[in-house]
């Protein structure tokens, strides 16, 4: 028992001495909202003098737990600020039209969504004289977000006045209707919309997208029932030619290679931020070797690669969950987990981070040959990426009891620029070549 104490003290004081060390308490993650946090780099724009030009940060009211902001206030308001700075924002006159300009033409179109209601449904089947049934999804349970601007105007010119450098916007939100056709599916407890989980893969190429959109399809009518332990490897099954996968660029070890079902971490990282926010239990995650751009913002990822490496959670909601998985979003370049359940009584998700330290430079470029390759030819195996460590810090309490906490760590390596050349190092071949002509020489 006293051990058990021990290791509750120390982990306390971990957490508390790491926040303690971090300066920039900004919230950086949308998580209730799908990932999305806005920084202006430059707040000249909202005064009438263009000298003052800190910046600030934009998240949103439920990101960040209140008894942390009072606890930090001071990093709040201690931002190293120039004493003529502070004079002449007395003298200056805060433009709330050009913060109201800025707000509808930067952050609403981002943060603004439409309400969608989902109709779920099953349809009976009969294959090879076996009764199955399939589940219908008649639309999508996405919640309405809506930018209050005054609100967020007032928020912006009271940060100005008294220098505090995060900004809440305020929002309203609109839960969806969802409605279920099936008796089976009621009595299992599928009857709102839990959570979401969100990623964005713009900037793929067409293999890869393929093969994200074959992944997520795996898991679209799947059923985890309460006290279930969800395997992402196990439901996605057998991964290659004969199940739809094509070859595209997975990291392995130190390089980046092309294997079939390239891409399939942004299905795996979709679902976990989906678990995350509904407050399920992780049994087993695990980040990518270097920060990934699309895993933004980095330690949401999960990586898999089976069958070393899965994702899995435990369906502690006391119920069942049912996913729905889409493509659409910004540019229909982002993929969606829809969590549909139960949401458990009194049960409340409060997640901080991500927190950033140790941050590290890419490593030095190289070049190295390979002779089994066509002479002239070269092949990029790694890109130059620093090398950080994030920590998503996460309280899931029920009926004003803590469930429990966790400390999501993710230590990302640094990578340089590699590039492979076809033939023969020029170097070694230099060597070789030198060698042939002492041997020559000497014969002679």
């Amino acid at each position: 028992r006293n051990i058990f104490v021990l290791l509750g003290v120390l982990l306390f004081l971990f957490v508390q001495n790491t926040f303690a060390g971090v300066s920039d308490y900004s919230g950086s993650l949308r998580l209730k909202y799908e990932y999305q946090h806005f920084i202006i780099k430059n707040i000249s724009r909202f005064v009438e003098k263009e000298k003052y030009t800190r910046s600030y940060s934009f998240c949103f009211a439920e990101d960040i737990d209140s008894a942390v902001i009072r606890d930090k206030k001071h990093d709040f308001s201690s931002q190293d600020i120039d004493e003529e700075d502070l004079k002449d924002i007395e003298k200056r006159r805060i433009r709330r039209d050009k913060i109201r300009k800025y707000l509808e033409e930067n952050i609403v179109p981002l943060v603004n969504q439409k309400k969608h209601d989902v109709v779920i449904s099953e349809e009976k089947q009969d294959k090879a004289g076996t009764k199955n049934t399939k589940i219908i999804f008649d639309g999508y349970g996405q919640p309405g977000v809506s930018v209050n601007i005054e609100k967020t105007v007032d928020l912006i010119v009271f940060a100005i006045e008294q220098h505090i450098s995060t900004v809440n916007i305020d929002v309203t939100r609109t839960d969806p209707t969802v409605t279920v056709t099936s008796e089976r599916l009621k009595q299992l407890g599928i009857k709102e919309l839990v959570s979401v989980g969100r990623s964005d893969f713009n900037g793929s190429s067409w293999k890869r997208i393929k093969n994200v959109l074959n992944g997520a399809s795996k898991f679209n009518g799947y059923i985890i029932l309460n006290g279930d332990i969800f395997s992402f490897n196990k439901q996605l099954g057998v991964v290659n030619a004969s199940t739809g996968y094509i070859p595209e660029l997975v990291i392995k070890g130190p390089k980046v290679v092309s294997e079939y079902g390239g891409g399939l971490c942004q299905v795996s990282s979709t679902a976990y931020r989906g678990a995350m926010i509904a407050g399920m239990k992780i049994i087993e995650r695990h980040n990518h070797s270097y920060a990934v751009g699309y895993y933004n913002p980095q330690g949401s990822d999960a990586t898999i690669y089976s069958p070393t490496l899965d994702f899995k959670f435990k369906n502690t909601s006391g119920h069942a969950l049912l996913l729905q998985t889409r493509r659409g979003g910004h540019n229909n370049n982002e993929l969606f987990f829809y969590f549909y359940g139960t949401k458990p009584k009194q049960r409340e998700v409060t997640i901080l981070g991500p927190f950033k330290s140790h941050f590290r430079g890419p490593l030095p470029s190289k070049v190295t040959y390979d002779n089994t390759l066509p002479e002239g030819t070269k092949k990029v195996v790694s890109h130059s990426v620093s090398g950080v460590t994030t920590h998503f810090y996460r309280i899931v309490k029920e009926n004003n009891k803590n469930l429990y906490n966790d400390i999501f760590t993710s230590v990302y390596q640094p990578r340089g620029y590699w590039v492979i050349k076809g033939g023969e190092d020029p170097a070694i071949k230099e060597k070789t070549e030198t060698k042939e002509n002492k041997d020559i020489n000497k014969e002679f």
